[in-house]
């Protein structure tokens, strides 16, 4: 194994929480700057694909419970970002404010936790 893989290694195994927490800033980060890098690939993963919904995933599923879409609610901006439609700036949107909190939230996490350890 290289020697940077294994200095990786290790610093995650001593310090499992400043890992999660890098882990979580990143995606946060490459969420506010490319969000449908991120958006694309779990609308895909959901069912959401260009030419519709793909049978037999949950997306179907959901389709299946609730009849008839209704413009304008999630599942049609949803169907309408996997189609490359005006949704997917919607969902670029939800995407960043999403990831933005989550990268704020780890890392003020982190910053309290620290202060907290320092009294102990």
């Amino acid at each position: 194994m290289a020697a940077h893989v294994t200095n990786a290694a290790g610093m995650v195994a001593r310090n499992p929480g400043t890992a999660v927490v890098a882990g979580v800033v990143t995606v946060g980060a490459v969420a506010l700057a490319a969000p449908l890098a991120i958006a694309a690939p779990v609308l895909a993963a959901v069912g959401f694909t260009a030419e519709g919904v793909a049978a037999t995933s949950i997306a179907a599923g959901i389709q299946a419970g609730i009849g008839n879409v209704v413009g304008g609610s999630v599942f049609a901006i949803c169907q309408s970002a996997a189609a490359g439609g005006a949704g997917a700036a919607a969902v670029a949107t939800g995407t960043q404010v999403v990831g933005g909190i989550a990268a704020a939230g780890a890392a003020l996490g982190k910053f309290l936790w620290g202060r907290g350890r320092e009294r102990e």
